[in-house]
């Protein structure tokens, strides 16, 4: 297993395997790294970043969303009265769970949202520097 691993890849959150449904309405997620930060990137289209949370706790990025569906209450621009022939569209919601290796700086994280892509950059603690240590004699 890479070091950032995805809690919810096989698993769902709570331990059972997810639905078809379920894995199709995640988004999905490309992760790289890179010598300074890790970078994960979403496609999350029809979505905007008030539609998206985002969190960081004891080393787990969480990413979550809930998308509602327009009904036609929420339409006030639909003056004549109507009956559905077909009704697809629905609200969504999805949760990603990322566990992230110890060598992060919580306090250097930074979301991006364009175009219906965010990016998430988590920057890397600096690497200890090897210590040389002497040697008393006695």
């Amino acid at each position: 297993m890479n070091e950032l691993s995805l809690l919810d890849t096989l698993f769902g959150n709570d331990g059972t395997m997810p639905s078809f449904y379920t894995r199709a309405c995640t988004p999905n997620v490309d992760v790289k790294e890179t010598k300074d930060a890790y970078i994960l990137t979403m496609d999350l289209p029809g979505r905007n970043e008030n539609d998206v949370e985002i969190g960081l706790k004891d080393d787990i990025l969480t990413i979550a969303s809930v998308e509602k569906a327009e009904t036609k209450e929420e339409k006030k621009e639909d003056k004549e009265e109507f009956s559905w022939l077909i009704h697809e569209r629905h609200s969504s919601s999805f949760k990603r769970t990322f566990s992230l290796p110890k060598d992060i700086n919580p306090e250097a994280v930074t979301a991006v949202f364009k175009n219906g892509v965010l990016t998430v950059r988590i920057e890397r603690k600096a690497a200890a520097s090897a210590k040389k240590i002497a040697i008393r004699v006695d």
